[in-house]
């Protein structure tokens, strides 16, 4: 081949070289601007800006601040519409607190009892269910209301109500949801109020087993309470929900991602900023969901009368947070619960008597990693 021939192929390669990356740079740039577009439509700088004034616990260990994201996710009984930023809005249903290993991206999920009777991180609140917390005080009262009773430093949360969550699971073509005898006349109550309520329609569920549900009826399977060992079951189906999910996204394309987004970005409220969510959506293909489990794992659940019904009572507190971080924090070897927490487990024992310490005969659930069992 001649100099000049070679000169020309090798001008040729160079020009097709800056092509392919202006290309790519393109797509990139489209990427960014894609999603950042898509973004705007939950991130609200303003509300991201009050996370910095979130309280967290003092007894947070370098290795859980460091080695671990920890996100507080709300599914509200919202009916009605309305600021899932704001207090009033609702009630939380669902309270899962999510602990993402930033170095192994195993994820576990921790379900908190919606009438986990613990401290409300509002003045004069007192004692009560922490489902009262987000309605009493928005998302930051009950993310205190976490790091106060259980030691923890969460500052982000993602709250979603009935209709985001029936959206995002058709988006996704459906989730396979192991159903039982004994829950489908529940689940089909639960899926006439679903459609009352989001005006999504759907058919019922006549059949046991593993099946694909839609949104509405895997929603409304997670809604199921009175089957059962009541909101202890239930809340074993709301993760068996999400782990569906997780899984079904990760076995998804691109376009199918794109749609979720699409459905559910409009109607969900968050504090994470735009690098937050970014930065845990660049790793999303890498994580793995390990067990998950409810809190409190030792409880009894005594009425205690007209004001306060029917709890959930940790026996004890103390104990039960020690439990909650091994499990989440399986690493932290230098967390000790607070004085803070000492004090909330006496002032519980001496208004409810309960003041066991945890022991496996109380324990609610074993972790778990399907819904298979359940």
């Amino acid at each position: 081949m001649s100099k000049s021939r070679k000169k020309k192929n090798k001008k040729l390669g160079l020009i097709l070289l800056v092509e392919v990356l202006v290309f790519i740079g393109l797509i990139v740039g489209f990427g960014w601007y894609y999603v950042n577009s898509k973004l705007d439509q939950v991130v609200d700088d303003t509300v991201a800006e009050e996370k910095e004034q979130i309280d967290v616990s003092a007894a947070v260990t370098d290795t859980m601040a460091d080695k671990y994201k920890t996100i507080a996710l709300f599914g509200l009984d919202a009916r009605e519409g309305g600021d899932l930023n704001k207090a009033g809005t609702a009630h939380s249903d669902a309270i899962i607190i999510a602990s993402i290993n930033n170095e192994t991206k195993e994820v576990k999920l921790a379900s908190v009892y919606r009438d986990c009777f613990l401290e409300i991180a509002k003045d004069g609140a007192g004692t009560q269910k922490v489902t009262h917390a987000y309605i009493l005080g928005g998302p930051t009262c009950s993310v205190e209301t976490l790091n106060k009773n259980l030691d923890l430093n969460i500052t982000d949360y993602v709250s979603v109500d009935f209709k985001a969550l029936t959206k995002a699971i058709d988006a996704l073509g459906g989730v396979t949801i192991n159903v039982k005898a004994k829950e489908l006349n529940n689940l089909n109550h639960n899926i006439e109020e679903q459609v009352r309520v989001t005006g999504i329609q759907s058919q019922g569920v006549w059949s046991e087993g593993e099946q694909v549900l839609n949104g509405t009826q895997a929603t409304a399977y997670a809604r199921i309470r009175k089957v059962g060992n009541g909101d202890f079951e239930r809340t074993q189906r709301q993760r068996a929900v999400i782990s569906a999910m997780i899984k079904k996204a990760k076995e998804s394309d691109l376009a199918t991602i794109n749609n979720v987004l699409d459905e559910i970005i409009p109607l969900i409220a968050t504090n994470m900023t735009k690098s937050d969510i970014l930065s845990l959506a660049k790793n999303m293909f890498d994580y793995e969901l390990g067990d998950n489990i409810g809190f409190p794992l030792s409880n009894t659940t005594p009425n205690l009368g007209k004001d306060k019904g029917s709890v959930v009572v940790p026996a004890n507190l103390i104990s039960n947070v020690e439990h909650l971080h091994s499990f989440l924090y399986p690493e932290d070897t230098e967390y000790t619960p607070s004085e803070e927490v000492q004090r909330i487990s006496n002032a519980i024992t001496n208004e409810t008597g309960v003041g066991d310490l945890f022991t496996e005969d109380k324990a609610t659930e074993e972790p778990t990693s399907t819904n298979q069992g359940n």
